[in-house]
């Protein structure tokens, strides 16, 4: 998986902006992955991997990027 650094590089090419909910959203995308114990959400293991998030805010727009 990406470095935090790299991952939220990507979540502001993709979001336009860097702010707190993008930080937010990589960190918790980060956590939920660990939590389940997926390595790579965008390699091997994407397939074992559907995210529901209940905001549309920028941590959404994060939490896609990462996963």
């Amino acid at each position: 998986m990406e470095t935090l650094e790299e991952l939220l590089v990507r979540a502001e090419q993709s979001h336009g902006h860097i702010c707190a909910g993008q930080v937010l959203g990589v960190r918790m995308a980060l956590l939920g992955c660990r939590a389940v114990g997926i390595e790579d959400p965008r390699g091997t293991d994407k397939k074992r991997l559907l995210v529901f998030v209940e905001i549309d805010r920028c941590a959404a727009d994060a939490i896609n990027t990462v996963t």
